[in-house]
């Protein structure tokens, strides 16, 4: 489980979750990360990222087997976040320069902020969005990801 290290708690808990975290991975195709932890605030990501016996999880389910593997390991109090993560992943194909200015637009969000969290040149942040550059697939992910991260995280 990767980052499991900024977790606060006891040695043990770290040693249960990265046991379940490798079973799941191991067995299932299914990656678990903690993003980050501030203030008793916990988001964790998870993804399925290969069919196993031609099934796949949905986010749903995704969500409760992380949530599961926490419930005993972590105090009731903290909040926690879990990103699960299509394995279709259409989420991230949909993204386009208008699903890009309409998030930027709803957030209040300028180029200079886009560039400083993602690590995409603020020239290329504009000519993608003034439609000079195309959008790439690694693009397309650092957009979905910071994306879904701000709106969780409210960090600006």
């Amino acid at each position: 489980m990767k980052n499991l290290n900024l977790l606060p708690v006891s040695e043990e808990s770290k040693k249960r979750l990265s046991t379940s975290a490798r079973m799941y991975k191991q067995y299932a195709r299914i990656f678990i990360e903690v993003i980050s932890f501030n203030e008793n605030r916990l988001i964790v990501r998870v993804e399925q990222k290969e069919l196993v016996n031609g099934k796949y999880l949905t986010k749903k389910e995704l969500t409760e087997r992380v949530r599961d593997m926490l419930k005993d390991e972590i105090p009731q109090e903290w909040k926690v976040t879990v990103s699960a993560v299509d394995f279709d992943r259409k989420d991230i194909d949909a993204i386009s320069v208008d699903w890009l200015k309409k998030r930027m637009e709803k957030l209040g969000l300028k180029n200079k902020h886009i560039s400083n969290h993602t690590g995409i040149d603020k020239c290329t942040v504009s000519s993608i969005i003034s439609g000079d550059k195309e959008l790439t697939k690694w693009h397309k992910i650092a957009f979905y990801y910071f994306f879904k991260y701000y709106e969780v995280a409210q960090f600006g």
